[in-house]
């Protein structure tokens, strides 16, 4: 009898090897960026559980205090730091309200990345920048008229979630596609996500956004493993419990499987 595949092994090791990498760079950029100030910034976060933690809190506030942001990017590119995070970050600060909004947005103003931000008569949200122009909308008005969709948005711990929010999207609207792929970090390294697609636009319920398939993957860089219809779920979730050892979310399952066989 062939032995079973063992994805959660293939899917950790994995992961693990790319968030070291990671946490690589983000102490590097404290100790270079803490040497520079000569601050030690991992005591001035002493609240910081960890690195990122550290590396986040610095990020965000270069941004709202632009004095600080030419010496802290300049490290950033150093280490090949992707400038679509700005806009990632700003996405994400619009779509879930952050507290800090205003301010990020104004700091990316003052530093030259965004040049406008702007609502529009269909309810969507425009950003304009250097990188780009981009125009999304929030999942949660996206998707007003069904009461399904929008309690789950309300109602659902949908931060680091994909792969269930997305199965959950499929389910309920039985068309598009539930896609995995690999998408790039702010380093460039990558890691597992997925979303849910139809008719050329892309909802990622994670961050409360529905915006254009072409302007999604210009931010999120997306390497396709896996695409799943309503039609061959059921197909593909039982060749991986035929072949596979695995505790891992059905997409994600999928996807690594595939990847392995491919």
């Amino acid at each position: 009898m062939k032995e079973k595949i063992d994805l959660d092994l293939i899917c950790d090791n994995w992961e693990a090897e790319n968030e070291t990498k990671q946490m690589e760079i983000f102490k590097k950029v404290i100790d270079e960026y803490s040497e520079f100030c000569n601050i030690d910034f991992r005591k001035e976060n002493k609240f910081a559980h960890n690195d990122y933690e550290v590396f986040d809190s610095l990020f965000q506030l270069t941004i709202v205090k632009p004095q600080f942001f030419e010496k802290f990017h300049e490290i950033l590119s150093k280490y090949g730091f992707n400038d679509k995070t700005y806009l990632d970050y700003a996405v994400k600060k619009i779509t879930k309200n952050a507290s800090n909004v205003q301010a990020f947005i104004d700091g990316l103003i003052d530093v030259g990345i965004i040049k406008d931000v702007y609502d529009i008569d269909n309810n969507s949200v425009n950003i304009e920048s250097c990188l780009g122009k981009y125009n999304f909308f929030f999942a949660d008005e996206y998707y007003i008229q069904n009461k399904e969709i929008t309690n789950y948005i309300q109602n659902g711990d949908l931060n680091r979630n994909c792969h269930v929010n997305t199965i959950f999207m499929l389910k309920s609207l039985k068309n598009g596609e539930a896609v995995t792929a690999k998408c790039s970090t702010m380093f460039n390294n990558l890691y597992y996500h997925s979303y849910y697609r139809c008719d050329g636009m892309v909802c990622d319920l994670n961050i409360n956004c529905v915006m254009n398939e072409k302007d999604y993957n210009k931010i999120y860089n997306p390497q396709i493993i896996s695409v799943v219809a309503i039609d061959n779920l059921k197909e593909k979730q039982t060749r991986v419990k035929n072949d596979c050892k695995s505790t891992l979310e059905d997409l994600l399952g999928i996807a690594v499987y595939e990847e392995v066989s491919n």
